[in-house]
């Protein structure tokens, strides 16, 4: 199997819009929590969708070891991809 090994997605984050929103609109702010998380969960799926072209883009077979990393304002996904051998 060929290996594309430890590719790297990584995107910023930031909450500093909605902190704004919600200076200016305090009334908005009822009954939400987890600003922060739910950002974090957004800007993961926007990359899975990449890791998911990408695979496609490659021709891979199968996605391997993944690892997800959050840094202070940065999400990091590092994808191993798989393509059998012989295989255009």
């Amino acid at each position: 199997m060929k290996k594309y090994k430890d590719v790297v997605f990584k995107q910023k984050y930031s909450i500093d819009f909605l902190k704004s929103f919600f200076k200016e609109f305090p009334e908005e702010k009822r009954g939400r929590k987890k600003f922060k998380e739910k950002e974090i969960q957004n800007v993961k799926h926007l990359l899975y969708e990449k890791i998911f072209q990408k695979g496609t883009k490659i021709d891979a077979d199968c996605v391997g070891l993944i690892k997800e990393k959050v840094e202070k304002e940065n999400v990091i996904i590092s994808v191993s991809f798989f393509k059998k051998n012989g295989r255009k």
